[in-house]
């Protein structure tokens, strides 16, 4: 475990004009939102993603160690301290991506960290590289990394073939072929439920800089924006 926790992570380029060019180019996203305006969408955004579903348990019933007590530290002790980034993701490694979608059971296709993944080089060549040797165990790293999941996921190899089939979620994100809002999660508005959608709300609901409000109405402002889900959850 420890050897995968010292594992080096590929450095993350900040550039969004290069990152987020696959989506602007297919006029998927109407352009590039401020440091500002992201930091207030993740803050939006956290609570929802952070809150367990209504469904976590029964994805997880029949691993062995799928409780959430007992699963959380072996994922952390593999993918690291960036299981904790919580935010719009586009400051985490490539491999962060990869491993949180090998140890992370998703019901229905993870557009979002599939967007991730596709805002680095070869992204998506790369998680299909993984699963592929986890699913094979084919390589040391590969039925390490098996051995790993079986105990948080349960049918880890059915949940793996839903990226790997032809026509599964990679090659469906390849051609940028993502879910309609029918076929996300219900708990997630759907501005969360994909990158694209996530930066265009950022984009054109949220001030660009704070200095567009006066200091108190900036922190009444975030406040607001962090506790909505908290306020939503207690009508």
């Amino acid at each position: 475990m420890l050897a995968t926790l010292l594992t080096k992570k590929t450095p993350v380029s900040k550039d969004l004009s290069v990152r987020l060019a696959p989506f602007l180019e297919r006029g998927l996203i109407g352009g590039i939102p401020t440091t500002w305006q992201l930091l207030l969408g993740q803050l939006e955004m956290a609570p929802y993603v952070v809150l367990p579903d209504a469904g976590d348990k029964r994805r997880y019933d029949g691993a062995p160690l799928g409780h959430p007590l007992t699963r959380t530290p072996i994922v952390i002790s593999q993918i690291g301290w960036e299981h904790f980034r919580v935010g719009h993701g586009l400051l985490s490694s490539p491999e962060t991506l990869e491993l949180h979608l090998a140890y992370v059971f998703h019901e229905g296709m993870p557009t979002f960290d599939l967007q991730l993944v596709q805002t680095h080089a070869d992204g998506l060549g790369r998680l299909r590289t993984l699963l592929t040797e986890i699913e094979t165990g084919s390589t040391a790293r590969g039925r390490h990394h098996r051995r790993m999941i079986d105990l948080v996921i349960p049918r880890a190899s059915d949940y793996r073939r839903q990226f790997l089939e032809d026509g599964g979620w990679i090659d469906r994100a390849a051609r940028f072929d993502y879910p309609g809002p029918d076929e996300t999660a219900t708990f997630l508005r759907p501005e969360f439920t994909q990158l694209t959608t996530f930066i265009d709300y950022c984009l054109t609901q949220l001030p660009k800089s704070p200095r567009e409000a006066p200091a108190l109405e900036v922190a009444a402002q975030v406040f607001a924006l962090a506790t909505r889900r908290l306020r939503e959850k207690g009508r």
